[in-house]
């Protein structure tokens, strides 16, 4: 799996949806309802497992239905839950033989988890599934691990801000303000001093180790956070650097103390700063837009995340949103395949999954969403936004999830006030090294 660096089709994307264009080029596809239908009667039990909130939940449930009234001896069961946990069970499944036929995958994991388990088919292989609507460099890049098409991308998604415009406006901040980092610790702490209950930015100990500190890092070097030859792609005082940052933007109340906001790993979404309309601003991914923007309802908008002045790359990441892999070890691979093509191909699942997975990663799925307008306005502005502005993609090593993990454990310290700055840079600097020569032996 390679990095993307430009998405091929991204200049055609938005304009396309938004003014209902067919599309960038290409043979046209037509609905697959035909082709959901199954080749036999014989009864055949499928495994869907995803993560998502209840839109996301719900869509994906009636595309079930509408597919199992389509072929009566299919019966799919759904396994969903939100995204915490969801990558520990998927893995504990993986490892003891017992996951499910298709599964949602988040496209860092794809190298990682084919390395690890060998556990996804090739779709190349499988006759049923119909990939011609995609787009072959977006595909190739994200799904190919090992010459072998071990995923598709479910939408395109990326890193963009929401805010909310009513508690800016009332601190006395201009909702078009351009945000540096520089902006976001001056402009951002007037939301603490307009009410000592709100803050400018909600975030959470694992959202700012994927959203926060790599772009913060790649603007300053320009370079991965690891290099593809397992060495550090920043030196020690830049990590300094990105801590005493971080722990500016506690002492100057940007972000709320680490003991209420690390309460929240991976769902700050529900911390009460966030439902009650208390925060300002948000860095996340544009796949989780719909659910996200509900508390701010009139008042929500996005725009471009904080982009140092002197950015040596913007550190704004566009990607799939999520991948869709068939388990290798299914015993019903072909008929999984043939759900999938109904998934990303059929004009009535198109239109009932909507935007829940962010931007449709196929011809016919943006040409389905612009005729119906079905895509929110947002998405497509925060997408137009992170392509025109998109930096590097980030290389399988940097995400790596023990690298993550150890990178959590030093923001956690800095945030909490038990290490300095300098001394959790030391620490995760010496246990980035060890376990990279880890990595490089185990990659020989």
């Amino acid at each position: 799996m390679k990095g993307l660096s430009k998405i091929v089709s991204a200049v055609c994307i938005v304009p396309m949806l938004a003014l209902a264009v067919a599309g960038c080029g290409g043979s046209d596809s037509s609905s697959s309802s035909e082709g959901a239908k199954a080749s036999g009667n014989k009864p055949v039990t499928l495994r869907f497992s995803w993560w998502g909130s209840d839109p996301r939940h719900k869509a994906t449930l009636d595309v079930i239905a509408l597919y199992e009234s389509k072929n009566p001896n299919v019966k799919i069961e759904g396994e969903y839950m939100g995204a915490d946990g969801y990558k520990e069970k998927l893995m504990t499944q993986l490892a003891g033989g017992s996951a499910p036929d298709i599964m949602q995958i988040d496209p860092p994991w794809l190298a990682d988890f084919t390395k690890q388990f060998n556990s996804f088919e090739d779709l190349n292989q499988l006759k049923s599934i119909d990939t011609k609507s995609f787009d072959e460099a977006f595909v190739n890049n994200y799904g190919v691990v090992n010459g072998k098409l071990v995923g598709l991308p479910t939408g395109i998604s990326g890193i963009t801000m929401l805010i909310n415009k009513d508690v800016l406006t009332k601190a006395g901040i201009s909702p078009d303000t351009v945000w540096d980092w520089d902006t976001i610790l001056s402009e951002g702490a007037k939301v603490n001093k307009a009410d000592p209950k709100s803050y400018f930015l909600v975030t959470d100990q694992f959202a700012t180790v994927v959203q926060i500190l790599p772009p913060y890092l790649k603007q300053k070097t320009g370079s991965q956070i690891v290099k593809e030859d397992y060495t550090l792609g920043f030196t020690r005082a830049d990590l300094v650097d990105a801590f005493i940052y971080l722990k500016k933007l506690f002492d100057q109340k940007v972000v709320e103390p680490a003991a209420q906001q690390y309460m929240f790993k991976a769902k700050y979404f529900e911390n009460s700063v966030w439902t009650n309309q208390q925060a300002g601003a948000t860095i996340e991914w544009i796949a989780a837009l719909g659910p996200r923007k509900e508390p701010f309802k009139n008042s929500a908008d996005v725009v471009l995340p904080p982009v140092a002045k002197d950015a040596k790359d913007t550190g704004i990441i566009v990607r799939p949103a999520q991948m869709i892999s068939i388990n290798g070890k299914s015993a019903n691979k072909e008929e999984a395949a043939k759900f999938l093509n109904f998934f990303f191909n059929d004009k009535e699942a198109l239109a009932i999954l909507k935007d829940t997975r962010s931007v449709p990663p196929t011809e016919i799925g943006r040409k389905v969403s612009a005729d119906s307008n079905l895509i929110d306005p947002l998405i497509l502005k925060a997408i137009d936004l992170a392509t025109k502005k998109q930096g590097m993609a980030d290389n399988v090593i940097s995400l790596n999830i023990q690298l993550q993990n150890i990178m959590m454990d030093a923001v956690e310290k800095v945030g909490f006030g038990k290490a300095t700055p300098e001394a959790a840079a030391d620490e995760m600097i010496k246990q980035f090294q060890t376990k990279l020569t880890e990595l490089r032996a185990a990659a020989k």
